[in-house]
């Protein structure tokens, strides 16, 4: 019933047995599939001809048997593909003809094509039977009860039950509320959600005043990425009684939270926040160059980059992300947090990566400082600044070693926030210079070097 997933199923290197499940057929938008190195037997079920979007199948070393589906796309696959199984035949090149079997002869061909398709008819007929049956209870059920349950039109849960899970999300937060909140944003609140299996996630209740447009958009961007510095989102609800989405839980809050946390600041040590921002660069540079098509979140800053107790930093809130298609003018309405807007905004509302670019500067800047550069940054423009006088002065002064990293960083940082967008450099740039193997100069003193803050604010 995983109509919608598309890029890869990969079952490879397990040790299932028995005949491949003929209802696999009905993923017509799945394009790579990958069931080798299994111990599966029979043939490789008929209603595969119509997977019309596959561009590749593997089922190398297993015990099939019997005719390839006849289709395109089996008529022009790789025999890579097939090798190593009992005795695969038919239309892909480099396999036997049906037709020319070694003991069983042509009959046995035949035989092995019925007990292809009967099953699948079967099965098909059968499945369509259950789901006709479900569908009747469930409208017949729906209505019922205005307030039931069975109200709740969206919840894509990975491996679990949407309905019950709505449920167990309501009770522990207590029905949202404010003891269970752990933040507040323009769109909606996040609260701590701990399940009674001990699973913790992060959920985000959508205002009612608030349209589609915040909560579809966020959606629509993290259903296209995953990576390991992007908050992975579980699933959403879209019910009457309310809408929310569900994510996975970060321990240490917001990088803001943090930094204003006195009991707390020491264990941001300079080792950590290198680490923070080598993280929020991988993940743009994801979004920006390795994407189907470039994402700009529009909202980089403190507040929406999350922490768990490892200190992973995860970039989070894509409400207001923006997918820049070819054939898009990517005009949209000036949102975003102040203090961290790009300042080609108050005069354009086209929208490139850039902008992120320019937002990165300033958190970078923010979290090497201990707060928000703004004010110091304006009263320095065009000047030379020390690296010492850049750097939180609640920690201890960083090491030789470190200190030219730091040095590094922020020097990036400051052509991130150039007044001139074309001057800025790429997420892509950040993380060849971040990771530069060059060690340091141990002729300079990289805390007293002098840094040029460039002299446009916004």
């Amino acid at each position: 019933m995983l109509v919608n997933l598309q890029d890869l199923f990969d079952l490879s290197d397990n040790s299932f047995e028995g005949k491949i499940p003929s209802q696999l057929g009905s993923l017509n938008m799945l394009e790579n599939l990958n069931l080798s190195q299994n111990a599966l037997n029979g043939s490789i079920p008929s209603s595969f001809q119509i997977l019309l979007s596959l561009l590749s199948m593997d089922v190398l070393y297993n015990k099939l048997e019997g005719p390839v589906p006849r289709s395109v796309f089996f008529e022009d696959a790789p025999i890579e593909g097939f090798l190593h199984n009992h005795q695969l035949c038919g239309v892909v090149e480099g396999l036997p003809s049906c037709e020319i079997t070694q003991s069983h002869g042509q009959h046995k061909n035949y035989k092995v094509v019925l007990l292809a398709i009967i099953p699948a008819t079967i099965t098909l007929v059968l499945l369509t039977t259950v789901v006709t049956i479900l569908r009747y209870k469930r409208k017949k059920h729906s209505t019922g009860s205005g307030n039931d349950l069975q109200q709740t039109k969206l919840f894509a849960i990975w491996n679990f039950d949407g309905q019950d899970l709505y449920k167990k999300i309501v009770d522990a937060t207590e029905n949202f509320d404010d003891s269970h909140c752990i933040g507040t944003g323009g769109s909606g609140s996040v609260y701590r959600a701990e399940l009674p299996s001990g699973e913790i996630f992060a959920v985000k209740t959508i205002h009612p005043m608030e349209d589609d447009e915040s909560f579809d958009h966020e959606i629509d961007a993290l259903i296209h990425i995953r990576h390991h510095n992007i908050v992975k989102l579980f699933g959403y609800c879209s019910a009457t009684q309310g809408r929310f989405l569900v994510y996975e839980y970060m321990d240490k809050g917001s990088i803001a939270e943090s930094l204003k946390n006195k009991e707390t600041i020491a264990e941001l040590d300079w080792i950590r926040r290198l680490n923070i921002i080598n993280d929020i660069s991988h993940a743009l540079s994801y979004m920006h160059h390795d994407c189907f098509e470039p994402i700009v979140h529009r909202d980089i800053s403190s507040n929406n980059i999350l922490l768990d107790l490892e200190f992973r930093a995860c970039i989070s809130d894509f409400g207001i992300a923006k997918i820049l298609s070819a054939d898009d003018s990517n005009c949209t309405r000036l949102a975003g947090t102040k203090g961290y807007l790009a300042p080609e905004l108050a005069y354009s509302t086209r929208v490139r990566e850039k902008c992120d670019i320019y937002s990165f500067g300033v958190l970078t800047l923010e979290l090497f400082m201990g707060h928000h550069p703004g004010d110091f940054l304006s009263s320095m423009a065009d000047k030379t600044t020390s690296l010492k006088d850049l750097l939180d002065i609640r920690i201890p002064l960083p090491a030789a070693e470190v200190a030219s990293k730091l040095f590094k960083v922020i020097v990036f940082a400051a052509q991130c926030i150039e007044p001139n967008p074309s001057r800025r450099p790429t997420m892509q740039q950040a993380i060849k210079v971040f990771t530069a193997a060059r060690g340091p100069d141990n002729h300079v003193d990289y805390l007293h070097t002098g840094i040029v803050i460039p002299a446009c604010w916004s």
